[in-house]
């Protein structure tokens, strides 16, 4: 991998000598002046690269005994020719855009005009994989030309926050926030270098292996371990009530990059927990959170309606309801809930268009959680739309129910299922239905 970048921005000549045959006749760099005074009146050729010829015409530059470049230096000794009007050298290594001073005994000159250069940045090598807060190293030749790195998201390095900065090396230090992406490198006076998208830089994040206790009481402490863990800036916690609000922690009892210890708040329900990234990214646990006191998951279903999600192909054509199929406002397992809001009395929901043999299985299973004002009230349940079998729903509190396949006329095979209300109105939670 090589990605080149080439500074455009060519030297400006401030006048020329006509007798070099370089340059065209115009004022002087600095004011003419009298006696053994040094005077320089222009260098070029414009554009040249390190390693190249360069020329200064002036007066009495045979009393120079220095030429300082901003980032390096040539002595007197070095000069390839000198006389007093004219003196070439070869433009040094570590030499950068910026004024030229030249030395004599009884004078200082420094140039009107900035020195720039054409030159080939070449990038031989950077880290796939970088840590937030560690360091960077990219290798190269001349890249000391650097001006800046950019991450993802906006997230940019200048030079003059650089940890040091060679002809070969650049080291910086990674922001916090950086993401994983390709990067982008700039170099003064030219446009910016993007690394093919396949040379990305991937930016480390923390990773949860586990946690314990399980359960965890609410206000204890609950122990995560991992890698890179010390990279969490938050920790979001699945919050219970009606909004279903989570609950961000900042502060920890302890941190390291294998463990953090937080307290666990108040308000949490059972859910996965997120780590939050510097970057703002989550990382999601694929455990859930246990809490002491609450009611233990469900055994899993043999065959799900929903689980979730409405799925193995059932369609849900309810009427006079509304249905949300990935509520998080009350959960009894998984990430999801259906909240379904009867707006109708009489009303259903009904999954059908696929069908299921009930060969393999003897019970019909659903979990149901009874919103504001349904304590008491029914729900019935109906298989090929044949007889019903009701149950009754406790406001505020789940509750699963376990139909014996054989009080719903026993059918071969299932064409649809029905939960209907009757003649009242209001919000319940269905969740896990399907067979057993």
């Amino acid at each position: 991998m090589k990605k080149i970048i080439y500074n455009i921005r060519l030297l400006l000549l401030v006048c020329v000598v006509t007798s070099i045959g370089l340059w065209t006749s115009c004022t002087s760099d600095n004011s003419v002046s009298i006696g053994s005074k040094v005077e320089l009146i222009s260098f070029g050729p414009a554009g040249v690269q390190l390693g190249d010829t360069i020329s200064f015409i002036g007066n009495n530059l045979n009393n120079v005994t220095k030429i300082k470049f901003v980032g390096d230096s040539v002595l007197q000794a070095a000069f390839i020719k000198q006389s007093s009007g004219l003196i070439k050298v070869i433009v040094p290594p570590y030499t950068t855009r910026g004024f030229v001073t030249l030395y004599a005994p009884k004078d200082t000159v420094v140039s009107k005009t900035m020195f720039d250069l054409l030159v080939p940045v070449t990038i031989t090598s950077f880290p796939t994989v970088v840590r937030p807060g560690g360091t960077m190293t990219i290798t190269g030749q001349f890249v000391n030309w650097i001006s800046e790195v950019w991450f993802s998201k906006n997230v940019v390095v200048r030079d003059s926050n650089f940890i040091s900065k060679s002809l070969t090396q650049v080291v910086l230090k990674v922001p916090m926030t950086a993401q994983t992406g390709p990067i982008v490198i700039n170099t003064r006076g030219v446009k910016p270098l993007s690394i093919n998208p396949v040379d990305i830089v991937t930016v480390t994040l923390p990773a949860i292996t586990s946690f314990a206790p399980i359960p965890v009481a609410r206000g204890g402490n609950l122990t995560i371990t991992g890698t890179d863990l010390d990279l969490t800036k938050g920790i979001i916690f699945k919050g219970s009530g009606s909004t279903g609000v989570t609950d961000t922690v900042k502060t920890f009892v302890s941190i390291s990059p294998t463990q953090i210890v937080v307290t666990v708040p108040q308000t949490t329900a059972k859910g996965p927990l997120t780590l939050v990234a510097y970057s703002n990214l989550p990382i999601v646990s694929t455990t859930k959170v246990q809490l002491v006191g609450d009611i233990p998951d469900l055994a899993p279903l043999a065959y799900a309606f929903y689980e979730d999600a409405v799925v193995n192909g059932w369609s849900e054509w309810g009427w006079g309801r509304t249905a949300d199929y990935a509520n998080t406002d009350f959960v009894r397992d998984g990430n999801y809930s259906m909240k379904v809001t009867y707006t109708a009395q009489w009303s259903g929901v009904a999954f059908q268009n696929s069908s299921v043999s009930t060969a393999n299985y003897t019970n019909v299973v659903f979990s149901v959680y009874g919103g504001p004002g349904t304590d008491g009230l029914t729900i019935v349940a109906k298989l090929n739309w044949g007889t019903g079998y009701n149950v009754t729903i406790q406001e505020g509190k789940w509750q699963e129910f376990s139909i014996p396949i054989s009080a719903l006329d026993n059918p071969a095979t299932i064409t649809s299922f029905m939960l209907g209300n009757a003649a009242w109105t209001g919000v319940v939670y269905f969740d896990h239905i399907g067979l057993r």
